[in-house]
This record gives C-alpha cells, structure tokens and sequence, in this order.
C-alpha cells in the first residue's frame, strides 16, 4: 500500500523535469507525496530551530551535534553548510512528522542528503536517496560514503552513478538502477525528418562540450555543408560560446535561441534533424549521466548523436540507436554530423531504433512502479 513520503531538494528547479514527473506518477498512483525544499519554496531561513517538535529537540541536537563533529575533522566547509541549514533540519523535522511519512527521499547526494539524514535519524525514519551525475562523480569517495552510508537504500538513474556510489564504500545491495522514465504517450514518434537542422538543447556549461559543437560546424562549413545550428538553453558559457561562434564566422549558421520551456523545447527536438550532445568530462570527474534530453530525442524519433565520455553508452550503441563519437573532438563529431545529414535511411533507422530503447528502458509507467518496490523495500524492517 502507499504511505507518506516527504522529498526533499535543494530548491525549485524548472530543469529538473524528471523530478515532477516522478512525484506526478507516484500521486496518480495514490502515493501522499510532499516536498520539502532547503533553498526558497516552503523553507526560507525565517524557520528557527525551534520549530522542530518539543518531543524531538533533544535528539535533534544529538544527532547535529555529531553529524557536526564527525564532518568539521575532515571537511570544515561542509560541516559549516551542515550547520547553516539546521533550521531548515528542524522544520523538516516538524514537517514529516506532521505528514506522518514514514519515509524521508533525498535528490542528489549534497546536502539534501546531509539534512535528510539528520531528520530522518531524529525521526527514527528510514530514507533514500537518488543520486543522478555531479553530486556522485565529483566529491571525495569519503565524504560520499558519510553522507550516503545511513541510507536505507541508493536509487541511481545510470550504472554509472551507481558504480560511483559503491565506489565508495556503499553496500552494493543498497544500490538500485532504475531510468528516469517518460510518459511516452506525451512524446508521439515523429520519423518525418527535417532538412538540415541540427539541435542543441541543455544547460550551456562545460560539461556539455558545446564548443566542440560549434568548432564542428565550421568544419562542416568549409567543407561546403549548407544547415542550421540552433542552441537551445541558457547558462554560465553563452557569452563565450557566442564569442567562438562569431569568431569562427558562424553568425548565419549557429543560432543561440535561450532558455525554452519544456513544450517549447519538445519542439524544437521534433522539428531537428539530429540531436547533438558532445559531453566531456570535466577535470574534477563531473560528466553528464544518461542526459534526459537525448531520451526525449530517441523517444520522438530524432536521431542522436552524442560523446562516449556520458554515460550514454549505457543504453546507446553507436550506428545502431545513435551515433557515438570521442569527446573534445570536433573532426568525428563533424564527421558524425555529416554521416547523418546525408542519409534518410540512416536517420530513419536510428529515429525507430531510438523509439524502441525509450519504449524498453525509459517507459514511465514500468519505471514508477520499480520505484514503488524500492520505497517499499526501504521501509520493511531488515534481517
């Protein structure tokens, strides 16, 4: 039967689709979901310490007291960001206990992972975590092991984050890889492929290896290619990537659109004829998971092309369901590029090809419900 579960995130995130999706499902299904965030919505910093329940004060303080200690002897930062968010621990606290869940479900193994934890041990409540790409590639092996090691159970969207996590020291039993999933009736398959129009659509960060991108179209130029680039999304690289982009000549072929809505960007994907993602991965290990852009894509019938350095290749094999290509390298990925937009029959191929990975690994409908199993399992008494 469903109970209570109280989500916690960091803070209201219109690129996190995938996590209102889930929280959708899960309530069409009769789950009492409700969410809690650490940064705006319903948990500014006005809440003091006392908000959390009389009855759980002195085990609240306990358990920040030595979650405190224990982190400040080997990472001051993040036992200052613990201490920093402990009003918000409190009335988490209050807000579970006045919901009665009887579970507590972090996103991203950060912080949300460090304050779920601390109410959920005040609470005597089991909680989870989902962990995704950054907040399991990027931090210590050691600071993740802390953070995760009480958790009753781990869900990765990707073998790769999951491999991260145990890694770290975390049981593999504990670890559970389930896709985000997509309610594929909202995402029709379309095979009619447009004429010489390739897309981008995601965060414009390093990571993503846009650059790469708009070096290969300047290839693709000089070798006498007439198409359009469009680069849908916003982020802390658009200046630079205008820069290159005008410095490269570029000015008529790449078109930088911004930030789109989720249906506006549903659009632009049916109406490319491919999709490019050319991840890298950063020195500090941060790399993309399995991008829901490029599920989106495949489950619409737009080919895609992206790099090997993702976790990607999970579920993409290259001239199969997409095309694959090295990161950082922009003479395979015009190369790649090329291959595709001269060739019906090969995009064709790859648009159904696609569909078939979304219908067998990312449908929403079978994923939510190996969810259900995972949040059961979490709060059935062990051994």
């Amino acid at each position: 039967m469903p109970f209570p579960i109280t989500y916690l995130l960091d803070q209201p995130a219109p690129s996190e689709t995938f996590i209102r999706r889930e929280q959708d499902q899960l309530r069409r299904h009769n789950w009492p979901i409700f969410t809690f965030f650490l940064r705006g919505g319903n948990a500014p910093l006005k809440f003091a310490l006392m908000s959390c329940p009389e009855g759980f004060r002195w085990r609240f303080f306990k358990t920040c007291t030595q979650r405190i200690l224990e982190e400040i002897q080997r990472s001051p930062i993040s036992a200052f960001r613990i201490l920093k968010r402990l009003p918000q621990a409190a009335y988490l606290v209050k807000k579970a206990a006045d919901a009665d869940s009887r579970l507590l479900h972090a996103h991203f193994a950060g912080l949300t992972a460090d304050i779920a934890a601390i109410a959920a041990r005040t609470l005597g409540l089991p909680w989870t975590c989902a962990v995704h790409a950054h907040d399991v590639f990027t931090p210590p092996p050691q600071r993740l092991f802390r953070r995760l090691r009480t958790a009753a159970g781990i869900v990765a969207c990707s073998e790769a984050a999951g491999a991260a996590v145990t890694a770290a020291g975390i049981p593999p039993e504990k670890v559970t890889v389930i896709r985000h999933g997509l309610p594929l009736n909202d995402f029709p398959l379309d095979t009619i492929q447009p004429d010489q129009l390739v897309l981008f659509a995601g965060r414009l960060e390093p990571k993503k290896g846009i650059d790469t991108l708009i070096r290969a179209c300047a290839l693709l130029l000089t070798r006498g290619f007439h198409f359009t680039c469009v680069i849908v999304g916003d982020g802390p690289d658009m200046q630079a990537l205008k820069r290159l982009s005008e410095r490269l000549g570029l000015m008529d072929t790449v078109v930088f659109a911004g930030w789109k809505s989720q249906e506006e960007t549903r659009s632009h994907i049916m109406d490319a004829s491919v999709l490019v993602l050319p991840s890298r991965r950063l020195g500090n290990g941060d790399r993309d998971g399995i991008a829901n852009v490029l599920v989106e894509a495949m489950a619409l019938g737009t080919p895609i092309i992206t790099s090997i350095a993702s976790a990607a290749p999970e579920v993409v094999t290259d001239n199969v369901n997409g095309l694959l290509v090295p990161p950082d390298a922009p003479e395979p990925l015009a190369d790649a590029i090329a291959k595709a937009l001269t060739s019906k029959e090969l995009l064709l191929r790859l648009a159904k090809a696609g569909r078939q990975t979304a219908e067998a690994q990312f449908d929403g409908s079978r994923n939510i419900k190996h969810l259900e199993d995972f949040f059961r399992q979490a709060v059935t008494p062990q051994g």
